[in-house]
């Protein structure tokens, strides 16, 4: 038989393999009678080319399959989402039901797999890629310490002195350029933050002629090469084998995003090696608890956990994680305040009550109290956080979905989900259901009020911007303080001055899914100048 006769039997084999297996996903995959478009369930290039090809598209086809099919849509093969808010307890639990995440997607973080607990080929080493409940129920003990209220609390007085920094600065970068563009001002802020946080060394990003550079479009870098990796895990470790110096000259962003990878291997590698050089009787009295990774250093985990290899991994994933999306919903919500005249004529009031001459230093517990000032939830609402959809599955027993049908009559479908399930939501859609949210695109602070102008947190459970369960984002109380705190004082200090310039509401709008929420391409980003004094 001839190369080309095998090549040619090679390829029938191959066709009739791949029609054999969309016939049996078509027909009699466990998923098969759920609803939605047959190209999805067929094959996974249906999400591919909206996500990889046209770019960060998939969010909003799918929110089309909800307008088509209804509450719950098969989106891919082996794949369901859920769009209905009353779904969000059962899908994101407490820690007594266990879930574990969707491997293919975290897959696309670009971190290759170490030791763990439960091995899978994409079971990332950072509590954020834990798959299995147990692995990550492990994990997130040994970090959580750090991201308690009470720990966080103690760095008050650092996330104030970034927030004192960044008023200045930007009055700074004004003077000199006769605008800022905020985007990067807040990637800045929640960088220094972070990083100080971390490794007790700030990256000292505030400092930056016009907040240039920082670690924002090397996130952005990655994350839009995560829609790649997702469908083709072996993209990372090409690029890897590639001398980062070719691989920026062929691609400039990809460069930035692994010149950033690399930084944080070293900066682990330095702790670790401090750590490891240190006699016996020291290791649990020097330094411990100095930083999060001295904090891992000493925790009750198996050695294998604390390997450089595992802990530069945690470090990306602080790091990446706790700058865009705190940074992003800064920006969003200060654009928002800024953009409606009266809603900042009411803040300003609010804050000025509370800090008279505008350099009171209030608890984030204090700022929390101020009514008006739940403007931060509004916020959250209209940025997302993360903007793709988060999978659950649960491996013990088949996920109830019930959903009221209003026909002639109230009906209840009831959906059982089988066993081993990935389901996901999306808190893009769920922060912009109209039956929650009456004109859900309409920036309107007082929905978290009730009549007498107080807290109204009724709504509170239906804002998914770190997830919800066991698995909720471990940087949360960070986060929030960071948000209560940079818009309390940005906003009570040069409220009355800034105003926005060459901006509208395109620059915020989410057009791309990048895991993070990201407007239009062709944005400036959020731009102010200042009134004179």
């Amino acid at each position: 038989m001839t190369l080309i006769s095998l090549s040619l039997l090679a390829l029938s084999l191959w066709i009739i393999i791949r029609v054999l297996v969309i016939i049996y996903r078509l027909a009699w995959h466990p998923l098969a009678r759920f609803p939605g478009p047959k190209f999805a369930a067929a094959t996974s290039a249906y999400e591919f080319y909206f996500d990889a090809i046209k770019g960060g598209q998939y969010t909003f086809e799918i929110g089309h399959m909800h307008k088509k099919y209804g509450p719950i849509v098969r989106i891919s093969p082996n794949e369901l989402h859920i769009n209905e808010p009353g779904f969000i307890e059962d899908l994101y639990p407490g820690p007594g039901k266990p879930r574990d995440k969707y491997a293919y997607a975290t897959g696309q973080f670009g971190i290759p797999d170490v030791s763990s607990l439960v091995p899978t080929p994409y079971d990332l080493p950072s509590v954020f890629g834990a798959v299995s409940h147990d692995l990550h129920r492990m994990r997130r003990g040994a970090l959580s310490p750090f991201f308690s209220k009470a720990a966080v609390t103690k760095l008050e007085p650092v996330i104030y002195s970034a927030v004192d920094k960044l008023t200045s600065r930007i009055e700074e970068v004004v003077a000199s350029a006769g605008f800022v563009d905020l985007t990067m001002a807040f990637s800045c802020m929640t960088t220094d933050i972070v990083t100080q946080y971390a490794f007790a060394e700030s990256s000292r990003f505030l400092d930056n002629p016009n907040f240039t550079p920082n670690f924002h479009e090397a996130i952005l870098a990655g994350t839009r090469m995560g829609s790649w990796a997702r469908h083709f895990p072996i993209l990372f470790p090409v690029l890897r084998s590639i001398p980062i110096d070719i691989l920026s000259r062929m691609s400039p962003e990809t460069g930035v995003f692994l010149r950033w990878q690399e930084s944080m291997k070293r900066k682990v590698f330095e702790i670790w090696q401090e750590q490891s050089s240190l006699p016996v009787i020291d290791k649990n009295i020097t330094q411990s608890g100095s930083t999060i990774f001295h904090e891992l250093f000493h925790a009750d985990i198996p050695d294998s956990e604390k390997h450089p290899g595992r802990m530069w991994q945690e470090g990306q994933i602080v790091i990446g994680a706790g700058t865009e999306t705190t940074a992003w919903t800064l920006t969003a919500t200060t654009f928002f305040i800024l953009d409606n005249p009266n809603i900042l004529s009411k803040l300003r009031k609010e804050l000025t009550a509370t800090m008279p001459n505008g350099y009171e230093k209030p608890s984030r517990r204090e700022l929390e109290a101020l009514p008006y000032l739940i403007i931060i939830q509004e916020g959250l609402r209209l940025s997302f956080g993360v903007a793709t959809r988060l999978q659950r599955i649960n491996l013990k027993a088949p996920m109830i979905f019930r959903h009221k049908q209003t026909n002639d009559t109230i009906e209840e479908k009831v959906w059982e989900i089988p066993t081993g399930t990935p389901v996901g939501m999306t808190a893009a859609l769920v922060h912009l259901n109209p039956e929650l949210f009456p004109d859900p695109h309409e920036f309107r602070p007082e929905r978290w009020l009730d009549q007498d102008g107080q807290l109204h947190r009724g709504l509170d459970k239906y804002i998914l911007s770190f997830s919800r369960g066991s698995r909720q984002c471990i940087g949360i109380n960070l986060a929030y303080s960071e948000l209560y705190m940079g818009i309390g004082i940005l906003i009570r200090r040069l409220g009355d001055r800034m105003q926005l310039f060459e901006t509208d509401r395109t620059d915020v709008d989410m057009v791309e899914d990048c895991f993070v929420p990201v407007p239009r391409r062709e944005s400036n980003g959020v731009r102010v100048r200042l009134s004179a004094q």
